[in-house]
């Protein structure tokens, strides 16, 4: 049988495939495409860093993080003579209503209380408590609302003081 094609000397058009495999054209597409990536990737970022203006500001997110209790509505040497007149415990006069509201706050149910006075802070009516502290001269001023309860303190404001 005669071959269907004859290879010349000179002629390498019929045997090219051999000597070299066709690139495919979709893996090339493929690296184009993922090298125009990679330097688009390169300019976002380089742009990005030549352009920060520092450190950015905080967020409202973390802004409603922060707890800040506000300060005591009456001075330490009035919690110092709330200690030497009767407590006016207000809305806090039930012993068991006081007992929960302390262990709400942390402190054992049957601490002693040593002062108390009703007031209004921001138009709200108020019990200032004052507690003994850790220590013999130190005393513990613990401002809740009128309602506070083993459910809510509704803490106010709180300070520690010494005693004169």
């Amino acid at each position: 049988m005669e071959p269907t094609h004859t290879v010349t000397p000179g002629s390498t058009h019929g045997a090219a495939h051999a000597r070299h495999p066709a690139v495919r054209t979709g893996r090339l597409i493929a690296a184009g495409a993922g090298l125009a990536a990679v330097l688009a990737a390169v300019g976002v970022g380089t742009a990005a860093l030549l352009t920060s203006t520092g450190p950015t500001a905080s967020t409202l997110t973390s802004a409603s993080l922060i707890t800040v209790t506000p300060k005591m509505p009456i001075s330490s040497r009035e919690l110092n003579a709330l200690i030497a007149r009767s407590p006016d415990f207000g809305p806090l006069a039930d012993p068991k209503r006081r007992a929960a509201c302390l262990s709400a706050l942390g402190y054992p149910s049957s601490v002693q209380v040593l002062g108390a006075q009703t007031l209004q802070v921001d138009g709200r009516p108020a019990v200032v408590l004052v507690l003994p502290g850790d220590q013999p001269d130190v005393i513990v001023g613990v401002t809740v609302a009128a309602s506070c309860s083993s459910v809510s303190t509704g803490l106010i404001a709180d300070t520690t003081v010494r005693r004169p």
